[in-house]
């Protein structure tokens, strides 16, 4: 634990050195019914028009929630009714910034209308990647984690499973786990409904709830290895990182302050921005994995729980609780010792 908190102190005096990360914040600007905001490393508390939302922090809407967001950028995001969407950040070396945001959306319906972005946000649900282009779209999460992308205008690169489809206005697709991408279909306006889109779902699910677990846990397996991959990597850059440090006294002592500030621009800023990419990317990975469990996993255990709960002894809870135990295991003997403390 020590070790990572060194870490983490090295990367905060990264983004010191490094400029101003990405800050497009948001203001809520609208507010129906029920909406929770969440603040990132604190507790709930209920939204209120003028709350201002940064990266970390998450919103909750209640079965008559809506809430809309107006970004500094002059974009919007609307959260319908039974959403969970998160607001968070991924490196990005093309950016003057190095970092641009990633938008979560775990649960629910939530529509965006990008304007005025040198590069859009990526937004994403616990299986896909949707890259935008100055787009309007909205994203379905249902309670299984199968999503839906509908495009209204723009384009949107949907990603998962290292498949893409590009898709264009009145266009959309699904991803659901285990079945991976769908074909593109063409939007009827007017006829997307998100509720017969979770009633598909939750049909499906029932018809196979462990074969889409033992989906997830493949998943939760590959965003624990690719995570770990980075993490290594992160940790042998400090390694030079420091060694390349040590040397700057020396040289300034000897060589005096401008060539002890040209080693450090050729030798040490390139490893400073490899570390705050590296941390950025494992730690992407990390908490991708946690949202799953969190709100698509959950979801589908107190579903099948509810559903079986006067018949322990029917085959289907009986393997689906084997393979649950299976996912649980992974979670915690793989992916909990990965997390910070403010994680969870």
């Amino acid at each position: 634990m020590k070790m990572r908190f060194e870490m983490r102190f090295i990367v905060i005096a990264f983004i010191f050195i490094s400029g101003v990360l990405w800050a497009d914040s948001g203001v809520l600007a609208y507010i129906e019914g029920q909406v929770t905001l969440e603040r990132a490393g604190s507790g709930q508390q209920d939204a209120i028009i003028g709350d201002t939302i940064r990266t970390g922090d998450s919103l909750y809407t209640g079965t008559a929630g809506f809430v809309e967001i107006t970004l500094e950028s002059g974009s919007t995001i609307s959260i319908d009714a039974g959403s969970v969407f998160n607001m968070g950040e991924i490196s990005d070396p093309e950016a003057k910034s190095r970092k641009r945001g990633f938008f979560r959306v775990l649960l629910g319906s939530v529509s965006f209308k990008f304007r005025n972005l040198t590069r859009e946000p990526d937004v994403g649900t616990p299986l896909v990647v949707c890259s935008v282009r100055g787009t309007d779209f909205t994203v379905y999460a249902a309670p299984d984690g199968a999503s839906m992308t509908i495009v209204t205008d723009g384009l949107v690169e949907v990603s998962s499973g290292g498949e893409n489809v590009l898709l264009s206005a009145d266009e959309g697709v699904e991803v659901v786990a285990g079945l991976g991408l769908g074909e593109p279909f063409d939007v009827k306006k007017g006829l997307v409904r998100y509720d017969a889109f979770v009633k598909q779902a939750l049909t499906r699910f029932d018809n196979d709830p462990s074969g889409t677990l033992r989906a997830y846990t493949e998943q939760l397996l590959e965003y624990i290895e690719e995570g770990e991959f980075f993490l290594e990597s992160f940790k042998t850059n400090m390694d030079e990182l420091i060694s390349v440090r040590s040397k700057v006294p020396e040289i300034r002592s000897r060589d005096g302050d401008e060539a002890a500030n040209k080693y450090m621009a050729v030798e040490l800023g390139p490893l400073q921005d490899r570390g705050l990419e590296l941390n950025s990317t494992y730690r992407f990975h990390f908490i991708s994995a946690l949202f799953m469990r969190r709100y698509v996993i959950s979801s589908i255990y107190v579903h099948m729980r509810t559903r079986y709960l006067t018949d322990r002894d029917n085959p289907y809870w009986i393997e689906f609780s084997e393979v649950y135990v299976d996912f649980k295991n992974l979670y915690e003997q793989r992916l909990i010792p990965l997390l910070e403390v403010e994680d969870l």
